[in-house]
C-alpha cells in the first residue's frame, strides 16, 4: 500500500471518497474537517502479536527494561515497594544487557525485601526472577523437580537461585493475586491509548486469558476501545476448552482463535532447537508440548471452528508445528478457510521455509525481535543465525508475512518495526545483521497493513485507502517509501483515525 495525499471523505465508521489532493492530506468527517499540510496517509498499522493488557502493566507498572544490571533492578524493587506483605510485580529484565551476562540471584532481592514476595519476569516474558518469600509461598526447595517444559535454576549446589523458566513460572504465579477489575480496566486504556499514539488501529492480542474477554466486550461495546482487538484466547492448558469458548465477532473485539506453546525463548535457552546450544551444549531447549499434545490440541482446536497460533521459535519447534499443520490440511481438518499462523517463526531451518507456503501457514513475525536480539542470537546460535529471523527467504518461498511486536516485549512502534524489517541494522551497530534477509519498503508497509489484514480475514474491508473500506487511517509527516532510510524512525504520526473518529492527535498539530 502506497501512502497516499488525499481528501478522504469518512461516514459512518467507512471510507466514502478519496480524492487526490497535492501537498496535504485532508480528513473529512461527520464531526469536522481536518487538514495536515504536507503529510501522507496509510491505512492504519495493525500489530498482529502483541499483549494488550501486559503492555497496560509495563506503561502503570515496575519496568526494568532499560536496567543495567541485577543491582539496579532490585534497588528499583525497594523503591517501588509501598506496603509490607504485598506481591511486588514487574517486567523487563534481561541479563545480556548487564556486564556480567549472568542470571540473577534471589538473594540481591532478599537483601531489599526479605519478607515481601517479589516476582519479575524477563524481558522475553519467558523466565521469571523472584525472592525466597516467593518461593517459599510457592512451597519451591532445593528438593522440588523441574515441572515438564519448565526449568528451576540451580547452583553448582543443586539449590535453587530464584530463576524459572517457562513452566516452572507457573509454580510462583498462581500466588500472585490478580488485579482487580478497575485496573486491569485502566491498564487497558493506557495500553490502547499508546497504540493510537503509534499510529495503530488493530491489534492481534496474544494468550488472552477467557476471564478478560468480558472486559473487552464491555469496553468494546461502550465504545473505550480506541483500537480493533482480534483476540486469540490462551489454549496451553485447555482455558478455552474449560470455560466452553466459541469464537465470535465483532467491530472492536472479535474472538478469533486459540494461542498454543510449543517452546520457549532464546534468550532463556528455552527455544527447541534441533541441536545443542552454541553456548550451553547440555541442552536443546524446551519442548512445552509434545508432538503428541500437540497434534491432540490443534486438531481439537480446529474441530471446534477456531484459527490456531503457535509459538515457535527455535527450528525444531518450528519444524513440529509446521508438520502438525501439513496434517491437518493433509486430513481436511483445516480447510482452505482456516488461518493457520506460526508466532514469531525465529529460527526456520532451510529444509522447512518451504512448508509455510505449501501449508498455508502464515509466519507472524516480529522485527524489532531482530535487532535486538543478534548478539544474543550469535551467542546461542552461532553458524544456524544464517536460518534465523529469515524473513527474505520465507518471502521467496512464498509465504506472507506480518509484522507485529510483541508489545510490552519489545517497543510497539511500527515504524522501528518498518526499519528493521529494511534495513535489519541490530541496536549499537552501524552495519546490516545478514543482510539478505531484509525486505524492501513497499513489503514492510505491507506487513504492517495489508497482509496483516489477511491473517484476521478481513483483507476484503481494511489495509486499503479506498471507498467502502473501514476508515482506519495513520496520517505520517513524510512519505515512508521515498523518505531516506534515516528517516523512517524520526517520522511522526500526526493523527489516528479508528472507525473514522480521530483517537489521536499530534500535540503540535492543531488541525
Amino acid at each position: 500500500m502506497k501512502p497516499v495525499q488525499a481528501k478522504i471523505t469518512i461516514a459512518h465508521g467507512r471510507i466514502q471518497s478519496v480524492e487526490p489532493l497535492f501537498g496535504a492530506v485532508e480528513i473529512v468527517t461527520e464531526t469536522g474537517h481536518h487538514s495536515y499540510p504536507g503529510a501522507w496517509a496509510l491505512p492504519g498499522f495493525v500489530d498482529s502479536h502483541a499483549h494488550i493488557l501486559g503492555l497496560g502493566m509495563r506503561l502503570t507498572g515496575l519496568n526494568l527494561f532499560d536496567a543495567i544490571s541485577a543491582e539496579e533492578c532490585a534497588d528499583r524493587v525497594r523503591s517501588h515497594a509501598s506496603y509490607s506483605g504485598e506481591w511486588i510485580t514487574g517486567m523487563g529484565w534481561n541479563q545480556e544487557l548487564w556486564s556480567s551476562k549472568s542470571y540473577p540471584h534471589a538473594h540481591l532481592l532478599d537483601d531489599v525485601l526479605p519478607d515481601t514476595p517479589v516476582y519479575l519476569r524477563r524481558a522475553d516474558g519467558h523466565a521469571a526472577w523472584v525472592n525466597s518469600a516467593a518461593l517459599h509461598i510457592a512451597g519451591i526447595t532445593d528438593q522440588t523437580k523441574d515441572p515438564v517444559g519448565g526449568t528451576i535454576l540451580r547452583d553448582e549446589k543443586h539449590r535453587a537461585t530464584g530463576v524459572l523458566v517457562d513452566n516452572a513460572m507457573d509454580l510462583v504465579a498462581r500466588h500472585i493475586p490478580k488485579p482487580t477489575e478497575q485496573q486491569q480496566q485502566d491498564m487497558i486504556l493506557a495500553a490502547t491509548r499508546e497504540c493510537s499514539r503509534l499510529g495503530i488501529t488493530e491489534v492481534h492480542d496474544m494468550d488472552v486469558h477467557p476471564t478478560l474477554l468480558p472486559l473487552f466486550r464491555d469496553m468494546a461495546e461502550k465504545g473505550t476501545l480506541s483500537v480493533r482487538v482480534q483476540s486469540y484466547i490462551s489454549g496451553q492448558n485447555d482455558e478455552w476448552l474449560d470455560e466452553r469458548l466459541l469464537p465470535a465477532g465483532g467491530e472492536f473485539l472479535r474472538v478469533y482463535g486459540v494461542k498454543l506453546y510449543a517452546d520457549g525463548a532464546l534468550g532463556s535457552h528455552g527455544a527447541l532447537l534441533t541441536e545443542p546450544y552454541s553456548d550451553a551444549p547440555d541442552t536443546r531447549g524446551l519442548a512445552l508440548l509434545s508432538p503428541n499434545e500437540l497434534e491432540h490440541k490443534v486438531r481439537t482446536i480446529l474441530e471446534f471452528g477456531w484459527n490456531v497460533a503457535i509459538h515457535a521459535i527455535g527450528d525444531e519447534a518450528n519444524r513440529r508445528v509446521l508438520d502438525t499443520y501439513g496434517l491437518m490440511r493433509t486430513e481436511g481438518v483445516a480447510d482452505e478457510h482456516v488461518l493457520l499462523r506460526i508466532e514469531h517463526a525465529q529460527t526456520v531451518h532451510t529444509e522447512d521455509q518451504h512448508k509455510f507456503a505449501l501449508h498455508s501457514v502464515i509466519p507472524a513475525v516480529q522485527p524489532i525481535h531482530c535487532i535486538s536480539d543478534a548478539p544474543m542470537a550469535e551467542q546461542r546460535l552461532g553458524a544456524r543465525c544464517s536460518y534465523a529471523y529469515p524473513w527474505r527467504s520465507l518471502r521467496n518461498n512464498g509465504a506472507i508475512l506480518t509484522g507485529g511486536s510483541d508489545f510490552p516485549i519489545e517497543s510497539g512502534d511500527p515504524l522501528l518495526g518498518i526499519d528493521a524489517f529494511c534495513r535489519r541494522i541490530p541496536f549499537g551497530r552501524m552495519a546490516a545483521w545478514n543482510p539478505s534477509e531484509c525486505l524492501t519498503r513497499d513489503e514492510a508497509l505491507d506487513a504492517y497493513t495489508s497482509w496483516a489484514h489477511e491473517a484476521a480475514d478481513v483483507s476484503y474491508r481494511r489495509g486499503k485507502i479506498k471507498p467502502k473500506y473501514d476508515a482506519d487511517i495513520v496520517v505520517l509527516d513524510s512519505n515512508l517509501l521515498m523518505c531516506p532510510d534515516e528517516f523512517i524512525t524520526s517520522t511522526r504520526v500526526l493523527a489516528t483515525y479508528t472507525a473514522g473518529v480521530r483517537r489521536y492527535q499530534c500535540e503540535d498539530n492543531s488541525a
